[in-house]
């Protein structure tokens, strides 16, 4: 009598993209400093040993699950095909994708130096294909200023990975086209050289403030996961059992940080509400107002988009207790809006200005915080 066969488990074909696509959901739900290689297997039904043949480390992984987001949202170079088409097929992409903006602006910090610089040249190349998409339309604009507006088209595709409004697709993806077309049209300023300025040298007195202010200089620039400690107290000269009778732990100066920037954000609104009325009027105001606050760093906006899973519910609510001020203002200035539409065209705007920002060389201009008041105001306001 013959032995039976066993049967031979073979791999997928698709196991890569299986784990890809593993590896993305998780990052996006916990972050990915809260993500083990193990998980992922696990997630995906192999042994970690299987997905280190793969993948030779976490970083590559995520570089590989950040290029593939990046490709799908590449415009294709067709022919004779307009910005209108190109803008509203990643549009449409994006709606069913949400997490792919989350990707990039929240964890490619996590990146080695040259992975991260790879991607960021593909990003590069993505803002070129549009910009002269732009120039196409507008072939008076200047080259500089096509850039600037392409970046803000990029900047709204990855604005719903920072919130959770929804619509059905294909509303989303009008809502967003609409968007990205309007901020196509803005007008904006020829660039100007910053003047200089001379970097202060003065502190505060209080070292508990010395502290925060160091503090949000650091979670800003290396995430607050990341952030020690000891090093934000060295940074502002306080070291020992001394930094804990000002502060008991890292998450009590984040708190101190945010309730910092959230009241500065409340008596902005209160200040707008008082001197206009008129909905429209004190929108646009609003918005000038929110800018400054961004581009000056008074507002930790780094923490809006990238640090979501420290905030407390408490700040939760008082975020979505802003945004409906906004939302209330805007359906004011435009009554067609149903709620919904109109807090996503709010969200929309404000990941617009807090994800500008971060493209550091644009910062070089003097005109920037005008041109990016005229497009988060043309996202929010064109009909």
């Amino acid at each position: 009598m013959s032995s039976p066969k066993v049967a031979v488990r073979r791999r997928p074909k698709d196991r890569k993209e299986q784990i890809l696509e593993a590896a993305r959901t998780l990052i996006v739900e916990r972050g990915y400093r809260n993500v083990s290689m193990a998980q992922i297997a696990e997630e995906v039904g192999i042994t970690a040993g299987a997905l280190y043949r793969h993948f030779s480390n976490k970083a590559v992984l995520l570089g590989a699950v950040i290029g593939s987001s990046f490709d799908d949202v590449t415009p294709a170079v067709v022919a004779d095909e307009s910005l209108a088409d190109v803008v509203a097929e990643s549009c449409t992409y994006i709606v069913g994708r949400r997490d792919v903006g989350a990707l990039w602006w929240r964890e490619a910090r996590n990146l080695p130096e040259e992975m991260r610089d790879e991607l960021r040249d593909r990003l590069r190349a993505i803002n070129r294909r549009h910009a002269d998409l732009i120039r196409c339309q507008r072939p008076d604009l200047e080259e500089s200023s096509a850039e600037v507006l392409a970046w803000g088209v990029q900047s709204i595709l990855a604005s719903p990975g920072f919130h959770s409004s929804k619509l059905p697709l294909p509303e989303f993806a009008a809502l967003l086209t609409q968007a990205c077309l309007a901020v196509c049209a803005a007008e904006v300023s020829p660039p100007r050289p910053m003047p200089e300025r001379r970097p202060s040298r003065l502190m505060p007195v209080s070292k508990r403030e010395a502290l925060l202010g160091h503090a949000v200089e650091l979670f800003g620039e290396n995430g607050y996961e990341a952030t020690g400690l000891d090093e934000i107290g060295a940074s502002a000269g306080v070291t020992g059992p001394n930094l804990y009778s000002y502060f008991e732990s890292k998450a009590d100066i984040l708190q101190a940080a945010i309730e910092r920037g959230t009241s500065a954000l409340w008596l902005l609104l209160h200040s707008v509400l008082r001197e206009n009325d008129d909905p429209r009027r004190a929108l646009v105001a609003l918005v000038g107002g929110y800018v400054r606050l961004t581009v000056d760093k008074t507002i930790l906006t780094s923490l809006l988009l990238a640090e979501q899973a420290s905030l407390t519910d408490v700040v939760r609510a008082r975020q979505r207790e802003y945004v409906a001020e906004w939302t209330a203002l805007l359906r004011a200035s435009r009554p067609r809006l149903d709620e919904t539409s109109a807090r996503i065209l709010v969200h929309t705007a404000l990941g617009l200005i807090h994800v500008m920002p971060r493209i550091e060389h644009l910062q070089a201009n003097a005109s920037f915080s005008v041109d990016l008041t005229a497009m988060a105001t043309a996202v929010l306001l064109s009909d």
